[in-house]
């Protein structure tokens, strides 16, 4: 496995997924972000084979659940996070196909942890997230 571990981050607060992205990117993972769900499903339809997919629930076109289920449709294995502000859909997400959920807002404390709870998603973090 590489050490540059890549995310795919699905969500349409763009604002939050070039926060989340640059903390990701400087502890070293490899991150693609959409703010369009069908972009994302395209892309991994294509080709795209992240290491984990962090995606948000409410989204226009597509929800979470809907998107990872086409992206599952096209070969995705990787992990998937559920991000959604909605308490009630987090405790939901197991159900819904996804292997763990993160509340937002999040701290990046929060993130840290999850990535290493996620069995594929195993590596040393970074000085920002240990």
């Amino acid at each position: 496995m590489t050490s540059e571990l890549h995310v795919l981050m699905v969500d349409d607060e763009f604002d939050l997924l070039e926060i989340v992205a640059s903390l990701l990117e400087t502890e070293g993972f490899q991150v693609s972000v959409y703010d369009d769900p069908r972009s994302a499903v395209a892309a991994v339809c294509d080709g795209l084979t992240p290491d984990l997919v962090m995606l948000d629930f409410r989204m226009p076109w597509l929800n979470g659940s809907e998107t990872l289920k086409q992206m599952r449709g096209c070969g995705l294995t990787a992990p998937a996070v559920l991000v959604s502000a909605m308490a009630s859909l987090a405790a939901e997400s197991a159900a819904a196909g996804f292997d763990d959920a993160l509340s937002k807002p999040f701290e990046i404390d929060e993130l840290a942890r999850l990535l290493r709870r996620l069995p594929s998603v195993t590596r040393a973090p970074g000085p920002g997230m240990a």
